[in-house]
């Protein structure tokens, strides 16, 4: 077994004490050495009332954040619902898009309700963030 020596402090000095700040007593956190203060974040929903088609006419297309709390920017492809998929199609050659809803396939509308379940849990256990019962999902993919 090799010696291990401990640094020296080279001219400097100790301070004895606590540091600025610091919690003592029934301010005390939990556990010790602690990191960060912990927080819980509610999320509001900006679209709470309205139609998922007119989220899906807004957004399709556009660019947006997505993988919080590490973002990516990625571009939105459809919106989609318990029932219907909405993204923008062009239904005869030479006109505008127009968004169209498609509905989910038996296997697909079980996906969508595990995936939304998913994220509800993931943000509320893992992160801290409380949402409401989502409604809508954004697919997409990052650029």
């Amino acid at each position: 077994m090799e010696s291990f020596d401990l640094p020296t402090l080279d001219g400097l000095h100790l301070v004895p004490g606590l540091c600025e700040g610091v919690c003592l007593g029934a301010k005390a956190f939990a556990g010790f050495p602690f990191r960060n203060k912990s927080m819980a974040v509610h999320i509001q929903n900006p679209h709470e009332n309205r139609k998922v088609e007119d989220i899906a006419q807004e957004m399709v297309g556009k660019r947006t954040f997505i993988g919080w709390p590490f973002l990516q920017e990625g571009l939105v492809t459809a919106v989609s619902d318990s029932l219907f998929k909405y993204e923008k199609l062009v239904l005869v050659p030479g006109t505008l898009a127009k968004v169209v809803s498609n509905p989910h396939s038996h296997q697909s509308l079980s996906h969508w309700k595990g995936k939304a379940e998913r994220i509800e849990t993931l943000y509320s256990k893992r992160c801290g963030v409380i949402t409401v019962q989502i409604r809508t999902l954004r697919d997409g993919h990052a650029r």
